[in-house]
């Protein structure tokens, strides 16, 4: 086959050159750390130095869709995670098991999942690629723009290597951009004279602060309420993760000021326990400082202009081309989703440029794409929500949003409910395929009333306030 380069070594990154090394390629992945993936997963938290990361010490999950991704398509990466404490669970078979009709049946596997922190998912990922067949992983390289040959479209700069900031080429014939959030890749075409990407970015408009904590036993505290869950201007976001450890997460709009406390310990303690079905996730051993991000951008990018390609030969996956608000847990699924494109579509079209850029832009467009725009109006729903309830507003209730605090209300007493709320929280289903199903808006309508859709019981704003001054 042929010979690829990947810029970024962070877990799309590390997926992607192990997948296209089992497709027969041999694949150079450029990192900026210098830092090696550690021999263990506790060392890998404690002191990895993953500067380029910023959401390194935040919270992450891996859902059901990137847990199969992950398994199918990296069976190492997949053994070493669940080797070393990785986190099985099941939400359907939870709210299944709360529903005394309801039976369990052999298709609801497809919704385990086996997640970790964010340095356990990577840590799996990076030792899985140091020692597999086809992959080069080189640390410490910083990386100065791309290099170009012979046009492929004329007028359309063709992408051959990346050049580093040493000045050394590293050629190609496909380079890839797993960079991340903050990819440089407009500003790699921009100085080889290409087409910009359409750009489609907006700030989420929250600010995160969470820390990790640990069990003296190795267990995780039992979901009693909703992994994420919202009270008026905040929200709450307990995740579990690997080898007894879990992620408590508040955060708020970025710009409310009074919200900006919840980075002292002691203000996030107190309001998580206001919390009567989260309080309980504070009951183990702090093993993080807190953390906090901002200015989190929903992003998307389209590398294809007026039906032709910005560059031919260079491919952004992952964040580097969609990245979404962290708080659906979705991030990294949509990451491994992409790169399964990606190597679909080099499967089919490597040794023609041309017609890979298209088609990786229309399996992006129709397969990612949905993906991306569903999680920003999720965004926006929630940020209205928290700006009405600062202005002592009404909550003007849309029915898409009708529907879905429905079915996620009903799924601890459906079973309908339960399966449809676990195919669109764990990415398995499109959104659009899984309501046009006959008869299903019907049935879930039908439960209006029957079911609680009330308020979680927690702060209200001037209680919040309370708490925090």
């Amino acid at each position: 086959m042929g010979k690829i380069v990947i810029a970024g070594g962070g877990m799309c990154g590390m997926a992607a050159a192990m997948m296209l090394a089992d497709d027969g390629h041999e694949v150079t992945v450029l990192e900026r750390d210098a830092a090696p993936p550690p021999p263990d997963v506790g060392s890998a938290f404690d002191g990895w130095d993953r500067r380029s990361v910023a959401q390194f010490g935040l919270a992450h999950f891996l859902q059901p869709r990137g847990t199969s991704i992950l398994k199918e398509q990296l069976p190492t990466a997949y053994e070493l995670l669940s080797d070393n404490g990785g986190y099985h669970w099941n939400l359907v078979k939870f709210l299944l098991g709360l529903q005394p009709d309801a039976s369990i049946g052999p298709d609801d596997d497809r919704f385990g999942l086996l997640t970790g922190r964010r340095s356990t998912l990577e840590w799996a990922l990076a030792t899985a690629a140091n020692g597999h067949a086809g992959v080069t992983v080189r640390r410490g390289d910083a990386i100065a723009g791309v290099t170009t040959g012979t046009d492929v479209i004329p007028g359309v700069p063709h992408v051959t290597g990346l050049r580093l900031q040493t000045g050394e080429e590293v050629l190609g014939d496909i380079v890839i951009d797993a960079t991340g959030r903050r990819s440089p890749t407009p500003d790699w075409l921009a100085a080889i004279g290409a087409v910009p990407p359409i750009e489609v970015a907006e700030d989420s408009g929250f600010a995160y602060y969470g820390r990790y904590f640990r069990s003296a036993d190795g267990s995780v505290p039992p979901m009693m309420g909703p992994a994420l869950a919202p009270y008026g201007t905040f929200s709450l976001l307990t995740l579990p993760a690997d080898n007894g450890t879990w992620s408590v997460t508040l955060y708020g709009l970025s710009d409310d000021k009074d919200l900006r406390k919840f980075r002292d310990p002691e203000v996030h303690e107190r309001v998580v326990r206001a919390c009567p079905l989260q309080a309980h996730w504070l009951d183990g051993e702090p093993i993080s400082e807190m953390k906090s991000m901002a200015g989190v951008v929903d992003r998307h990018r389209r590398f294809v202009v007026d039906g032709l390609p910005c560059a031919t030969g260079l491919l952004s996956v992952g964040d580097a081309s969609s990245s979404t608000n962290p708080s659906l847990g979705r991030g990294i699924t949509l990451g491994f989703i992409h790169v399964e494109l990606l190597r679909r579509e080099i499967a089919k079209h490597f040794g023609d440029p041309a017609a890979l850029a298209l088609a990786f832009d229309e399996a992006t467009e129709n397969e990612m794409r949905p993906w991306h725009d569903a999680t920003t109006t999720i965004d926006r729903r929630r940020v209205a929500e928290m700006r009405a309830e600062l202005a002592g507003a009404p909550i003007e209730s849309d029915p898409a949003t009708q529907i879905a605090n429905l079915l996620a209300a009903a799924g601890a007493q459906d079973a309908v409910c339960a399966r449809t709320f676990g195919e669109l929280s764990g990415c398995i289903t499109l959104p659009a395929d899984i309501f046009a199903r006959p008869g299903l808006l019907d049935h879930i309508m039908s439960l209006a009333g029957k079911v609680s859709v009330e308020p979680l019981p927690g702060p209200d704003r001037s209680q919040l306030m309370e708490l925090v001054s």
